[in-house]
């Protein structure tokens, strides 16, 4: 069975950063990067990446490939992992397509998946109108009209910083939520809209967001809608014996290092804040010199 030191499940920011270090490292690296779509596929662009300010995406992945590539110890290929077992000093990987590999050590850079609300009409603004960071996307939308889904406890704590982009602020709250009259005012006191309840439907043109529909008729004009989506680890990670945090979030060391010997985690997975693209190449980046101190030091 053909062997690596260091498999790499996952090909966005923080696995490819990740392989780009252990190759300057001299370590023999493969990463298994599922096919397309990628889970920032629907965004036009990545931001705040210096030097790639507004690249796509898609370029973004593969200009940090190319740089891989002109190194001869990392391998990618465009396929999934499905299990993840130990196998005494080693772990056994299975493909998607049944086939099998070795690796001495594995890093987890699966990002996570996003749980969006059944609300028909935001897929087709999803990543356009329809955001769900406005450090990402919000200058793009300076002065415009927000509608911020309020379906969670943490979007009502950031009003204040969804006041910075803009002063056209609609809450839209769910009604279970139930923020103080003192969270209320203070909302209100920014210059914001509250609506009791979520909308029904969204309306758009060409991914273009014109209005949030109410049951019983009503409907609030938007330019954008802001969403923070619940999100849930991929099947691959929740059936591991990793120990989480609270939050669902797989727990780490300062090194990136898991609950299990020679497993490690870098990326959206291991972190519920601000996940983005320049966050997750850090990550791969510092999980990748650890892993390279781990074999060193005989870890």
């Amino acid at each position: 069975m053909e062997k690596t030191q260091v498999a790499i499940i996952g090909g966005g920011p923080a696995g490819l950063a990740a392989a780009l270090t252990l190759s300057r490292s001299m370590m023999t690296s493969i990463v298994f990067d599922a096919p397309p779509p990628s889970r920032n596929a629907a965004s036009p662009f990545v931001a705040a990446l210096p030097g790639l300010d507004k690249r796509a995406p898609g370029d973004v992945r593969k200009d940090i490939r190319g740089d891989i590539g002109a190194y001869p110890y990392a391998v990618i290929e465009d396929v999934g992992i499905s299990e993840l077992k130990r196998a005494q000093d080693s772990f056994t990987l299975v493909r998607d397509d049944g086939s099998s590999i070795r690796a001495d050590k594995v890093l987890l850079a699966t990002g996570m998946i996003d749980i969006l609300p059944d609300l028909p009409g935001l897929e087709a603004c999803w990543g356009q109108s329809v955001i769900n960071c406005p450090f990402c996307h919000g200058i793009e939308w300076q002065d415009a009209r927000w509608g911020i889904y309020a379906h969670r406890p943490e979007v009502l704590d950031a009003a204040e910083i969804y006041r910075n982009w803009t002063p056209n602020l609609t809450y839209f709250v769910n009604p279970g939520l139930s923020p103080s009259p003192d969270r209320r005012q203070q909302i209100r006191d920014l210059g914001a809209n509250i609506i009791d309840g979520l909308p029904q439907r969204l309306v758009s043109e060409n991914g273009n967001l014109q209005r949030a529909e109410f049951p019983g008729g009503g409907t609030t004009d938007l330019d954008c809608l802001l969403v923070f989506p619940h999100q849930r680890q991929t099947s691959l990670v929740a059936n591991l014996d990793l120990t989480m945090t609270d939050a669902g979030y797989v727990a780490v060391d300062d090194g990136f290092r898991t609950s299990e010997p020679d497993i490690y985690a870098a990326g959206d997975l291991t972190y519920p804040g601000h996940q983005n693209t320049p966050t997750a190449l850090h990550m791969g980046n510092m999980a990748a010199a650890t892993i390279v101190m781990d074999q060193c030091f005989g870890k």
